[in-house]
């Protein structure tokens, strides 16, 4: 679905400034919720975390921000021989799915919002991978109905849904694609052969999983023979991935899948601990989907990002709402405005759990979730104390640990793409086929349901489970795209982009000092964390006397995000990980 920003002649819908001036948004009628905006005070803090490659500091007409130098350096590649951000962001994944392989690929699932510079609209895609044709109950119960071990449950074939991420692609490349097919995967599979160096980032998650020392495949790409993992810098090759590559690049992702892709696949899914009931027709069968994108107003802005089955984007609304109904400046170092925003968050949540589902199965009430007037009246209930905000319906299987990646370019006749991509955990099932790692997004679902009891995220057939992801693109008044981005990170994803959206838009700052800042989230069910070692992290005792029951953690959120100056764009990579922004 698309739609378009900044056609006062066709507009159907305005947002009034606090002082007359009329925004106008083009929106189709259900979207157009928008309500009076207030203009408040940015407050000043400085960051706190260094950041020296991860950031393109000078205004530049176009800019690519991945989590790895290769894939942003290949997608600035594609840029310069005249591709779209979308043929950019391709050839950048399937360099991602080589060198990041713990956080996104061919093997998972993938979202994404594109803004069309030429048509001024506004199109979002979801790729999200789905279950199979044959499920069980949930996650953790077996076929014939006993339980199983929550923990036990989050890994191997069972866990293994369809993927959707190259499927998205293909639709992505069919709309606005400029570039061959084919010659998107060229850099990859080059990559695959010649080698390339192991990364820190990647390093550092091989030394503290597990996962990836269960599966042979894995254990011959990623460890020596004395069982330790290659060191940093090692150069690591994988021909079987660019044999995959390869063929998908010379065929369709479909005649891919029909001539053994799906094959491979099911076979992977099916070996090994707890096979998958995944048959190849799932495979077969999956379409992409583009669904409408869900917006809401902050400040003078108008906020865009990935409605249902995606949860994340209307987490990010809320919370970017309710702060400003409640919060009497933006100031992070202010103990009070952490509150209102943890307890916003929490609230997001609570309201994800009760009415969040694939949009295909439940009637989700996204568009009144994410309006203004919503927001306020929940908002108001956010009092000086932390409250419990726990609802009947349980908690997806997932924790929350650093996986996924996000992609966000900008060409040069200002078209925008923001994309975040997933194989869910790190390293997600611990299988591989064909070189490509599996995803574990069958964890995303609810626990089974008490008798008598809704949840809308219950796993079904063929359904798609809900995500926390949230790429996101903000316009100005004027119809201008001012920011877009997302992040990786599980579950927190919508604390670490509501954030940073704050950052940039209320307190004026770049993407640097903006991903920089020390976290806070709430994703956590009854505890408010906060990034260990920043500053934010003294406030502890200030939110424990509202209530919060802290913790100090480690908070790996990969955000990735550019920013509109008015010489050109400016861009930031989480100093976190091994990402980079890069420009022209």
């Amino acid at each position: 679905m698309m739609f378009g920003i900044g056609d006062p002649i066709h507009a159907e819908s305005s947002i009034r400034h606090a002082r007359g001036t009329r925004i106008f948004v083009h929106v189709p009628k259900p979207l157009a919720r928008f309500v009076s905006l207030v203009l408040l005070a940015a407050c000043a803090s400085n960051p706190h975390v260094a950041v020296d490659r991860h950031v393109a500091p000078d205004p530049a007409t176009q800019i690519v921000v991945t989590a790895h130098p290769l894939a942003t350096r290949t997608a600035l590649a594609m840029l310069d021989r005249g591709g779209s951000p979308v043929d950019a962001a391709i050839a950048a994944q399937m360099v991602l799915g080589l060198v990041e392989p713990q956080s996104s690929g061919i093997g998972g699932g993938a979202i994404a919002l594109y803004w069309d510079a030429a048509s001024r609209k506004l199109t979002s895609f979801d790729g999200l991978a789905a279950a199979p044709s044959q499920v069980t109950a949930a996650l953790d119960v077996d076929v014939d109905g006993s339980p199983l071990d929550r923990q036990a449950a989050l890994r191997g074939g069972r866990a293994v849904g369809v993927p959707g991420a190259l499927a998205m692609l293909r639709l992505a490349h069919a709309r606005f694609g400029k570039l061959p097919w084919r010659d998107l995967f060229t850099p990859a599979i080059e990559l695959a052969e010649r080698g390339f160096a192991l990364a820190p980032y990647e390093h550092d998650i091989l030394v503290r999983e597990t996962i990836a020392r269960g599966n042979a495949a894995m254990r011959r790409l990623y460890f020596a023979a004395d069982g330790a993992p290659f060191a940093a810098g090692t150069l690591l090759r994988n021909p079987e991935y660019a044999r995959t590559l390869r063929t998908i690049a010379d065929n369709s992702p479909e005649r891919w899948l029909e001539n053994g892709g799906a094959a491979a696949f099911v076979a992977a899914a099916q070996g090994g601990f707890r096979p998958s009931l995944m048959v190849e027709h799932d495979l077969l069968d999956y379409r992409a989907v583009e669904r409408e994108p869900l917006c809401g107003a902050f400040l003078v802005y108008a906020v865009c990002t990935m409605g249902p089955p995606s949860h994340g984007g209307l987490i990010v609304l809320q919370m970017l709402q309710m702060a400003e109904a409640r919060a009497a400046g933006f100031d992070f170092a202010d103990a009070s405005f952490v509150h209102v925003l943890a307890e916003a968050s929490k609230i997001g949540q609570a309201d994800r759990r009760r009415y969040l589902g694939d949009p295909a199965f439940v009637a989700v009430p996204a568009r009144e979730l994410a309006s203004a007037d919503y927001a306020r009246r929940r908002a108001a209930e956010i009092g000086d104390v932390a409250q419990d905000r726990a609802t009947p319906a349980r908690a997806a299987l997932a924790g929350a640990e650093e996986m996924t990646s996000q992609i966000v370019i900008a060409d040069s006749q200002g078209s925008v793409l923001s994309l975040t991509t997933t194989i869910n955990l790190n390293f997600g099932a611990g299988l591989m086929a064909d070189g490509y790692v599996l995803n574990n997004a069958m964890n995303l679902f609810a626990s089974a349901p008490r008798a008598g009891e809704f949840v809308p995220n219950r796993m079904e057939p063929r359904k798609r489970p809900t995500s926390a992801m949230a790429p996101t693109i903000a316009f100005d008044r004027d119809g201008q795209v001012v920011l877009a981005g997302g992040s990786a990170g599980g579950g927190p994803i919508p604390d670490y982009v509501a954030q940073s959206v704050i950052e940039m838009l209320a307190n004026g700052r770049s993407p640097e000092e903006a991903i920089a800042r020390g976290h806070l989230t709430s994703f956590a069910r009854g505890k408010l964390q906060l990034e260990k070692g920043t500053p934010i992290a003294a406030l502890a005792p200030a939110l424990r006397a509202k209530g919060h029951d802290v913790e100090e953690v480690r908070l790996l959120s990969g955000l990735a995000f550019i920013k509109r100056e008015r010489a050109g764009w400016i861009g930031a990579a989480d100093p976190r990980r091994d990402g980079t922004a890069e420009q022209r």
